[in-house]
């Protein structure tokens, strides 16, 4: 499991720059991440989502507003960045009246959460997950990149599983795939697609994976510093190729894995030659799977 210094770690750096990482989607990575998602979601109209690992919500408001939703729970080790999304959709419901149909709820996915107290934001006690019925889809964007140990990857690989509806509840998930890019280091006219990578080191201890920092840049040109944050990939997911998820994802009773391909994105296909070097070595993937 994840010691409770990395724990703390990632919840203090995600509750300081909660503010910043709002602006997060205006990243070019960042929109055809949100395109290969809704690709993935699809009409999920009248369809129950868990947001593992949602922070803020952009994924789940994308899987309310936009593929019509009829639930969203968001679960989240930050505070700070849970009620930042929370504001967010205060804010939607006053200039819409729409009822808000996101819940936020604060836990360590590193840990089962049916042993621990999930507490829901707002402090109610009536608010619960959907823990007997289950959800239709799953979502856990890079949360397996905060994954410090092979039993940390299983206790959220498992997570997933274990909410997910029987026979056909479909999981979605992003993920690193590649450390080493060269688009990815950082530097003066670099980084054009908004994300760097620095300071990759093998993680501690003899453990199967690695250690970064991920810099989200605004100011391609270098003119202003990126923030970073630290993140930890395993190698289990790290080395699977498209289409090859096994492991761990199919030890939990997951199967039919597929990655959503970027180059269907209409993004990419509106200007190529943007994406050429991104689609030389993608250093991400949207992978999609179903519940045995």
């Amino acid at each position: 499991m994840a010691s409770s210094e990395d724990l703390e770690s990632s919840k203090k750096q995600y509750d300081t720059f909660a503010p910043v990482y709002l602006s997060i989607d205006q990243l070019p990575a960042s929109k055809l991440e949100t395109q290969q998602i809704l690709t993935a979601l699809g009409d999920c109209t009248g369809l129950h989502v868990l947001d593992l690992g949602g922070g803020n919500g952009l994924h789940a408001r994308e899987a309310v507003r936009i593929a019509n939703a009829a639930s969203v729970d968001v679960v989240d080790i930050s505070r700070e960045m849970l009620l930042a999304g929370q504001a967010l959709e205060a804010t939607h419901t006053q200039e819409t009246g729409q009822a808000s149909k996101i819940r936020w709820f604060e836990a360590d996915l590193s840990k089962s959460l049916d042993e621990q107290a999930v507490s829901s934001l707002d402090g109610k006690d009536s608010e619960k997950l959907r823990t007997e019925e289950g959800y239709d889809i799953v979502m856990a964007n890079w949360l397996f990149d905060h994954a410090t140990s092979a039993e940390c990857l299983k206790a959220m690989y498992a997570n997933v599983a274990r909410y997910l509806k029987p026979h056909g509840g479909r999981f979605l998930g992003v993920r690193v795939t590649k450390l080493a890019v060269g688009y990815l280091i950082p530097g003066k006219g670099k980084a054009k697609y908004g994300v760097s990578f620095k300071d990759v080191e093998k993680m501690a201890d003899g453990l199967d994976g690695w250690t970064y920092q991920v810099g989200m840049v605004f100011d391609p040109t270098g003119q202003a510093d990126p923030f970073y944050f630290g993140a930890s990939s395993m190698n289990e997911t790290l080395r699977l190729k498209d289409g090859e998820e096994g492991g761990v994802g199919r030890e939990v009773g997951l199967s039919q894995f597929w990655v959503v391909p970027p180059a269907e994105m209409e993004l990419v296909k509106n200007d190529p030659e943007f994406w050429a070097e991104y689609m030389e070595e993608p250093y991400m993937a949207v992978v999609v799977a179903r519940k045995e």
